[in-house]
């Protein structure tokens, strides 16, 4: 009996050990889908219109570095239209692959900060994901 609990004690032990290994997922191996994932954000009033925003900005808050998302100027006409922006995309899925990070949109109209909303986002080995934040922004009085 000894013996038996002996071994199980070593067992236990080398099964318990950290080698050292990351626990972060071999992207190498994974197998993605073909979709692009954007993560967008709705901003309408308070009757459900949407808002066209002049101009939006999104910042990395751990480096103060720009990420927004360039946009032509039809794409930007069909933000405009449904008040629907993008805020972090598969574009970064290499740059922040494994991480999660603190960004924030700032919407403007006539230079009036309209907007202000802080998210947390992360990437996979694949796509982003939208972590914490509203993505459905009430303008109550423009």
């Amino acid at each position: 009996m000894k013996l038996f609990v002996g071994l199980l004690t070593v067992l236990l032990a080398l099964n318990c050990s950290d080698n050292g290994t990351d626990d972060t997922p071999n992207c190498m191996d994974a197998i993605c889908t073909e979709e692009y994932r954007t993560i967008t954000i709705s901003v309408k009033d308070k009757d459900g219109v949407a808002v066209a925003l002049d101009s939006f900005k999104v910042d990395d808050l751990t480096n103060g570095e720009n990420i927004t998302l360039d946009a032509s100027s039809s794409e930007y006409g069909w933000m405009t239209k449904n008040g629907t922006y993008p805020l972090f995309s598969d574009k970064y899925v290499a740059k922040y692959r494994n991480k999660k990070l603190e960004i924030n949109f700032r919407g403007y109209v006539d230079d009036k900060l309209l907007v202000d909303s802080n998210y947390t986002v992360g990437a996979d080995c694949c796509h982003v994901t939208l972590i914490e934040g509203e993505t459905d922004i009430v303008i109550t009085n423009p």
